[in-house]
């Protein structure tokens, strides 16, 4: 039943929606898509753009607030146009300041897709923190949550508290990662482990001979993530072309496939990517924005995006899970990649 009604709000938010949906139609059907989950806007559970009274002199409207007789506000909804990438730290923050005025600490913003912020005091952390996002996918498991969290007749500030406890252990889990593979890389944890060995080896051989052997080997534990080996191009039809030639611009600068790669490598090596650009690197409308590639620039092995033919041969480790770089990249005057990514690149770095 639950999965129908996240059918039904693909269908009302997403699938039915003309090209050229404006901000004030598309709140329209975020209210259709929030009384079909059993709230109403007649009984005044769906408040719409109230001007509210902020200390003597300001008043903010936030585009819908949901609200119960017994328990008072619930949850502020924002509302962007679906065409807008809605992963813009301008609709964040705006969230964030309608949360801590009207002292809700669940927040919600829908465009393109869904995303639910928490008070960051859940985190021990100030401002607002994003907790979960959902694409308006049928059949999703994501989506059945959503539904479950949202619809009235279940809604519960205990099952958002224990929705946000989950995400709070997998970012510890994921942050546990970090901290772990930056520990094994390191210096420091090198010479422990060599005198771990030593001291291991002595039961057998004597300390003289474990030195000399030490001296004429080299102990190290590397990082997986390996910048992909550049494969054998094709040669044109019309003229005969090296593989060097290829890789290699006549300004001296890498080939935009390889100078991807990488500089990709080294982002991941030095951790600049977090969690939420990974999960955006595996959606096609934002690789399509941010690089203007056909495809999603990240992809599992088990995604429906994922193709060999589209994608380099040797995956990343991030986080314990593998992904494949796109390879569709091109850098000819009609259909330059290269300045996208280069914008793109400069942000990560600035992270």
């Amino acid at each position: 039943m639950n999965n129908e009604k996240w059918n039904e709000l693909c269908y009302i938010l997403s699938e039915n929606l003309p090209s050229n949906t404006s901000e004030q139609v598309f709140e329209l059907k975020v209210v259709q898509a929030f009384e079909k989950l059993g709230w109403s806007e007649y009984k005044n559970e769906i408040i719409v753009r109230e001007s509210v009274q902020v200390g003597a002199s300001n008043r903010i409207s936030p585009d819908l607030l949901l609200k119960s007789k017994e328990q008072g506000n619930l949850f502020i909804i924002e509302v962007k146009k679906p065409t807008v990438e809605i992963d813009n730290p301008t609709f964040k923050g705006q969230l964030s300041s309608y949360m801590g005025l009207m002292r809700v600490e669940l927040g919600i913003l829908i465009g393109n897709k869904i995303q639910l912020f928490l008070d960051g005091k859940f985190f021990n952390k100030s401002g607002i923190v994003l907790i979960d996002e959902i694409e308006f996918k049928r059949d999703s498991e994501k989506g059945l949550k959503f539904v479950n969290l949202f619809s009235k007749q279940q809604y519960n500030k205990e099952n958002i508290e224990i929705h946000a406890q989950e995400k709070i252990e997998e970012f510890k889990k994921i942050e546990e990662f970090k901290k772990l593979k930056r520990l094994l890389l390191s210096e420091n944890y090198k010479v422990k482990m060599i005198d771990a060995l030593k001291t291991d080896l002595l039961k057998e051989y004597g300390e003289n001979t474990i030195d000399k052997v030490f001296k004429v080997l080299e102990l190290n534990i590397k990082d997986k993530n390996k910048i992909v080996p550049v494969e054998s191009y094709a040669r044109s039809r019309t003229k005969s072309i090296s593989t060097r030639e290829r890789v290699i611009r006549p300004n001296g600068e890498l080939a935009i496939g390889k100078y991807v790669r990488k500089t990709f490598n080294e982002l991941v090596r030095d951790n600049k990517i977090d969690r939420n650009e990974i999960d955006r690197l595996q959606r096609a409308d934002y690789s399509k924005l941010t690089f203007d590639i056909q495809f999603p620039f990240l992809a599992k092995e088990n995604s429906h995006y994922y193709e060999r033919a589209r994608y380099y041969t040797t995956p990343y480790e991030i986080s314990g899970e593998y992904y494949f770089v796109c390879s569709q990249w091109y850098e000819v005057p009609a259909n330059n990649d290269r300045p996208y990514y280069e914008e793109w690149l400069k942000k990560m770095k600035r992270l």
